[in-house]
Order: C-alpha cells, then sequence, then structure tokens
C-alpha cells in the first residue's frame, strides 16, 4: 500500500514551514511539538499502548509511555504529530497500541492505511531525507555494514530497525 500523494504534500509542507528546525541532526521533535502549540506528557501506560493524541478545544496533548526507551518516546511523538498534521478532521483522539501493525492483529484496512501514514510522517520528520543523504556521503565507511547504521540511528537518535527501514525506503540500500 502506497502512501498518497496528499500526505508526500503535507509532510513535505510541514517540514518546510518548520525548516529550521531540520538543518542539522538529530531532530529536537519535542521543540517541534511545543512549536505547535502541543503538550507532552510521559504516563505509565499498559504493556499494549505506546502513545496517545488527545484534541480538545483547549489542548492538545501527545502521551508517551514513561517505561519507553528514548528512540520510541521520539517516535512516538513524531508518529502522533503526524496524526495531528494529517488526521486531526478524522478523530479528536488518536491510540497506537503498535507501530507497524499486521492484518493479522484485527485493523482494518482504513485503520493500517491511517497508520502507516502516520510513520511515513514520523520517519520523514526524524530522518529528513536531505539529512539522511548528507549523514551518508559524510561515511567513511561500509554502509552496507550493521555497526554503520547503528552509528546512523545513534547520530538521529532512531532505533536501529527504524534507520534501516528509512535507508531502504529512500532507496539508499
Amino acid at each position: 500500500m502506497s502512501i498518497s500523494k496528499n500526505v508526500v504534500d503535507s509532510t513535505k509542507t510541514f517540514i518546510e514551514r518548520n525548516k529550521n528546525s531540520f538543518k542539522s541532526y538529530p531532530i529536537n521533535i519535542e521543540e517541534i511539538a511545543r512549536n505547535e502549540r502541543i503538550n507532552i506528557v510521559e504516563h505509565e501506560f499498559n504493556d499494549e499502548a505506546s502513545g496517545i493524541l488527545v484534541i480538545s478545544d483547549e489542548n492538545i496533548t501527545i502521551g508517551v509511555d514513561k517505561n519507553s526507551g528514548n528512540e520510541r518516546k521520539r517516535f512516538t511523538i513524531a508518529h502522533e504529530l503526524g496524526h495531528y498534521v494529517l488526521h486531526n478532521e478524522r478523530s479528536n483522539m488518536f491510540v497506537d497500541k503498535v507501530f507497524f501493525r499486521k492484518k493479522s492483529d484485527g485493523y482494518t484496512s482504513k485503520e493500517e492505511k491511517i497508520e502507516r501514514e502516520a510513520n511515513y510522517f514520523a520517519a520523514n520528520i526524524l530522518m529528513p531525507e536531505k539529512l539522511i543523504f548528507q549523514a551518508v556521503s559524510n561515511l567513511t565507511c561500509d554502509l552496507y555494514e550493521d555497526e554503520t547504521v547503528s552509528k546512523l540511528a545513534k547520530d538521529f537518535n532512531v532505533s536501529s530497525s527504524a534507520m534501516l527501514y528509512r535507508l531502504i525506503n529512500l532507496g539508499v540500500l
């Protein structure tokens, strides 16, 4: 299932509108959320929930599981920000259990599409194409080594799996 032109364009527009936040890495996702007037709250979720977005007339709040690691928290914030930017007209609340859902988990095609779009947004925000290509061009080691992907992930403050997916999706690997 591909990402729609509307989602691609909305993501690019968001990055362009906030271009000063995308000049170096790691991206300060908390600052970007604050600039959107979004509160970030850490909360202890059960094992199934990783993040939540609540939109009310008074506040917009992203909740993240306080027991998650730093990379997971950052991806959750970016993912929920994606729901806010891309899907706020659909609902005033999004609860995310996992990031990479499978049809066997009982989710509808529409729900899978929305989650995939929020993941796309998060990957583009945390690992902007321009900065990824800049980082890769500065490498002095083999990109096909696990340690190199891990180093890039550390530099961008994301998980190695998120970096690997991003490099593949950008056609770098």
